[in-house]
């Protein structure tokens, strides 16, 4: 036995707080004799823990309400089992490589929609432990923009998934929709009321559902004369990174999507694309409006004026 200050064991909290010292060696407090000093570093200590304890609650909280089987192997102060935790459940969510929607066929459109539910389950849960993942970022604005326009298809009255590439539009070919104004004896928002171009053209579904006629017009227009390549590449623009700046998609979703001042146009799209902006004044306010809220600077672009 050595003749110094003998200390007494650390149990319990102690050896918590000692262990989260370890990783913060200018807040280990086991060898100060200092009572003033040992004491402040000990409420810092103990306030940290606090905090975690919180987040671990949550954390359980919502596993419990999202009936997530790894609810009760949460419930922990440590930080690291928390980690573990936040590990495990993303490699039981995404198993393998992200899936591409540039193709979606009626055999693999339920796996990718759950994809989706168990990605919006798994942000949810690292929100609540306290823990927010940068890479869920741009995954996040991505979901958003599937899930607006799959929400303007149901308010058009689709009955089937607009993700399906044989699907079609049944709008340009189906006479019961010929007024503007209804959908399959829907009222819909006029922002989302079928121009007399998309009345009177076969298409893709997909381009029904952008709450601004005169986007859908361009649109439609333009893919008359592309090919299936480039339309997959406009595609993957808008609801995609294609762009190169991956914390971004094409188009943003900020609100209720059949409301056009919700949305936002990115630098990678409007350098790419720009030209469909024309006319579209509308979309460029919105996303001024977006930008400024960021503290970002106005864009303007003369094609889209």
């Amino acid at each position: 036995m050595n003749s110094g200050f003998l200390q007494p064991r650390a149990t319990g909290m102690e050896d918590t707080a000692c262990a989260l010292a370890e990783q913060r060696g200018e807040e280990d407090w086991s060898g100060i004799t200092n009572q003033r000093v040992r004491k402040k570093l000990q409420n810092r200590l103990n306030k940290r823990l606090s905090r975690q304890r919180k987040r671990s609650r949550r954390c359980a909280e919502s596993a419990r309400a999202l009936d997530l089987p790894e609810a009760a192997s949460l419930n922990t102060a440590h930080t690291a089992d928390m980690e573990l935790c936040a590990v495990t459940l993303e490699a039981s969510y995404w198993g393998g490589e992200d899936p591409t929607f540039n193709y979606s066929s009626r055999d693999d459109i339920t796996e990718k929609r759950a994809f989706l539910t168990r990605f919006a389950e798994q942000a949810l849960l690292s929100y609540a432990m306290g823990s927010p993942r940068p890479d869920h970022y741009m995954r996040l604005l991505q979901l958003n923009i599937i899930n607006g326009l799959t929400n303007n298809a149901a308010a058009l009255g689709f009955s089937f998934d607009w993700l399906i590439c044989e699907s079609v539009s049944p709008f340009g070919h189906d006479s019961q929709n010929s007024k503007a104004g209804t959908v399959q004896g829907l009222s819909v928002p006029p922002s989302l009321a079928p121009t007399n171009m998309q009345l009177g053209i076969k298409h893709h579904p997909w381009l029904d559902l952008f709450p601004l006629p005169r986007l859908r017009d361009n649109l439609l227009v333009a893919v008359l004369s592309m090919t299936v390549e480039e339309e997959e590449e406009l595609f993957s623009y808008i609801i995609g990174s294609a762009g190169g700046k991956a914390e971004w998609a094409g188009l943003v979703v900020w609100g209720e999507p059949w409301d056009p001042r919700n949305w936002e146009v990115t630098p990678p799209f409007l350098h790419r694309w720009g030209f469909l902006l024309r006319g579209c004044s509308e979309l460029m306010h919105s996303t001024n409006y977006w930008r400024g809220r960021r503290g970002e600077k106005s864009m303007g672009n003369p094609k889209c004026n």
